[in-house]
């Protein structure tokens, strides 16, 4: 007899699914094949079935989706919390970034985000950062628009806001100040990541600085728990 054997039924039903997607035959992003199907692959009723989902579901590997059915969730990216912008990030480890535009408002009423900033003028854009098209982070980004003017034609057509500045400025940021919250999405943030509104979401406000500590930009992001695990560099 196998140590597994040992287990109970629905843990080793967890384990040989856990297995299936750690090694890429289930895909993530793809459904769960039929309950009847699964029961018959694994050789349990529905309810054993239904307590190893329920536990994987638990622990985030798997996401119920109502009407729809059970989806295996995107593997958690580590995101480093450094000075490197969200396209570094992402396609340092490999994959496809890409900035989606909701909203732009040029001159924006956006006062405490104006001074934080030190600016006169400030323009907001909404943004949807994604990973290989799919949702990640809901941003609302502010900088000035006076100083960074030249850059903002750039972000307004999807590019990424710290290459742009490299680019047109060679300015780089030094140092940033963040405020880290766990909550949950509110109704329009939730359908825009396609997430629920009972779902944990971190909320992070950062300030980026440059040299001699000029403001450069002011960011506010909305990221599902379930797709980042944060990690600090010092």
């Amino acid at each position: 007899m196998t140590q597994d054997g040992l287990l109970p039924l629905y843990e080793q039903v967890r384990r040989r699914l856990l297995s299936e997607i750690e090694t890429g035959r289930l895909a993530e992003g793809s459904f769960l094949p039929p309950e009847f199907e699964l029961c018959a692959t694994y050789g349990v009723s529905r309810i054993t079935l239904r307590r190893a989902v329920g536990e994987l579901c638990a622990e985030g590997v798997l996401i119920r989706q109502q009407g729809r059915g059970t989806v295996i969730a995107p593997r958690k990216l580590q995101q480093s919390i450094s000075l490197s912008g969200f396209a570094d990030v992402v396609e340092g480890r490999g994959h496809k970034a890409g900035h989606r535009i909701l909203g732009r408002e040029d001159g924006a009423d956006a006062p405490a985000a104006a001074s934080r900033l030190r600016a006169e003028r400030v323009v907001r854009f909404v943004r949807l950062l994604e990973i290989d098209d799919r949702p990640m982070t809901l941003e609302t980004l502010f900088f000035d628009e006076e100083r960074f003017a030249d850059a903002v034609g750039p972000v307004g057509t999807g590019e990424s806001f710290f290459a742009t500045l490299r680019a047109s400025y060679g300015v780089e940021p030094e140092h940033a100040e963040r405020v880290i919250d766990v909550g949950f999405a509110r109704a329009s943030e939730a359908q825009s990541l396609g997430v629920s509104t009972t779902e944990p979401v971190y909320r992070i406000e950062k300030l980026v600085l440059g040299a001699g500590g000029a403001p450069i930009a002011l960011s506010h992001t909305i990221t599902p728990c379930r797709l980042v695990t944060l990690a600090v560099k010092n």
